[in-house]
């Protein structure tokens, strides 16, 4: 009887784990955070344009920056969707950036000013930062003082309450929208961590209204 037990756990055990290992190797896995990938690259080429403005060579500095634009742009359909917000942010420092060096008259303090922005928006475009041991994205708080993420379903209950209860101004209900669709497949894969980014960002488009 025994015998007969075991074989019928290893003959359902079989079937099983070859389902598994084709759902994790054939399958594209589910992205784990909110993030717009590889930004290497992008702040090469932002501290680049910084060291050769600060040489006083605006126009070289204005060809560097013209090679970020068209690195930007030709990423923009790939990276966009994955964090519209984080994107924006980004977007409008290069935007920034780039016409500090395409004004008639650039000088070499705005051009400076304008791309270490630039380049803190690419350390940072997810607006997070530690205040007493609360991380904030965007000025909301996604963890207790301990570290700890807050419960996603809170966060997500909140957001949807903004968006249900007209805080998001109607331009922005749809990525807001989009942000509440990411949080719930965050949160219902036990990533309670990225969801609350997702809802923060979410919230953000509302407390900034």
């Amino acid at each position: 009887m025994l015998k007969q037990i075991l074989l019928s756990i290893f003959l359902i055990a079989i079937p099983v784990a070859l389902f598994a290992a084709v759902y994790v190797y054939i399958l594209p896995p589910k992205p784990t955070e909110a993030s717009l990938g590889d930004l290497s690259g992008l702040k090469a080429i932002a501290d680049d344009v910084l060291a050769i403005a600060a040489r006083g060579d605006l126009a070289a500095a204005q060809t560097r920056i013209t090679d970020f634009e068209t690195l930007w742009d030709r990423d923009e359909e790939a990276m966009r969707p994955l964090n519209e917000a984080a994107w924006g942010s980004i977007d409008d420092a290069a935007d920034t950036a780039i016409h500090a060096l395409r004004t008639d008259k650039p000088q070499v303090d705005d051009v400076a000013k304008a791309v270490k922005g630039l380049i803190a928006m690419l350390d940072n475009p997810y607006g997070s930062e530690d205040q007493g041991g609360v991380k904030l994205v965007k000025g909301i708080a996604v963890t207790d003082e301990s570290g700890h993420p807050l419960a996603c379903e809170t966060m997500i209950k909140a957001l949807r309450s903004a968006i249900e209860g007209g805080q998001v101004p109607g331009a922005r209900a749809d990525v807001a929208q989009n942000f509440v669709s990411q949080a719930v497949e965050r949160c219902n894969a036990d990533d309670d961590a990225n969801a609350d980014i997702f809802s923060a960002q979410g919230l953000a488009l509302a407390s900034h209204s």
